[in-house]
């Protein structure tokens, strides 16, 4: 399946009007909302039953849209995990990426869990990448083009892989993206930009 515009701008107005949104991403389904948007985050938490000091994954198309995140990174780092954005099969990578001072303002503790580092990945899903894109392009809030992605599934339960799975958990509190994931093998792993460890395997 491929958006037209048409489709982006509904699925954007949706997001925009605080509402969730299931939707494939590389290897299970995501649900998210308008990052910005502190009533629709708090309410993924809710239904998720997850603790807001975890923090959120967001997801954007394309590097260049998060220049400002890369920039206080060593050259090596930022070549590391431009890679991984580019070479994902058979598993995703999140970045935990250092607030630059000018942001951190900005990345409300909603998202970053109160921490000094906001979680990023890059997605090759193209209907989500899609997305994103408008995002950047209409959101003067949200020039990042930033999606939230959590895994859809109540806390403790398995995530869903397909639009069956994620309708059982949450049926009509949420809208649905129907699409295919990109077949990945599991969830992204999550890696430290600053010490490069790895956060969630």
């Amino acid at each position: 399946m491929q958006f037209n515009q048409s489709q982006i701008q509904d699925v954007y107005k949706f997001l925009q009007a605080g509402h969730l949104l299931a939707y494939p991403t590389e290897a299970v389904w995501g649900i998210g909302c308008d990052p910005f948007n502190e009533t629709a985050v708090k309410q993924i938490l809710s239904i998720k039953n997850r603790p807001m000091h975890k923090g959120m994954i967001v997801v954007t198309a394309d590097i260049a849209l998060i220049q400002p995140f890369l920039q206080p990174l060593a050259q090596a780092t930022v070549a590391k995990i431009t890679h991984s954005w580019q070479s994902q099969m058979p598993q995703a990578t999140t970045w935990l990426l250092p607030i630059p001072a000018q942001l951190q303002t900005c990345m409300p503790a909603w998202l970053t869990g109160g921490r000094s580092t906001l979680a990023v990945r890059v997605t090759q899903h193209p209907l989500i990448a899609a997305l994103c894109r408008h995002i950047a392009q209409n959101d003067p809030q949200n020039p990042f083009g930033f999606l939230v992605s959590t895994s859809c599934n109540p806390s403790g339960q398995t995530p869903a892989c397909n639009y069956r799975q994620a309708h059982h958990y949450f049926a009509d509190e949420i809208g649905y993206l129907q699409g295919e994931t990109l077949g990945f093998n599991r969830p992204s792993q999550i890696l430290d930009a600053l010490t490069e460890q790895q956060v969630r395997a």
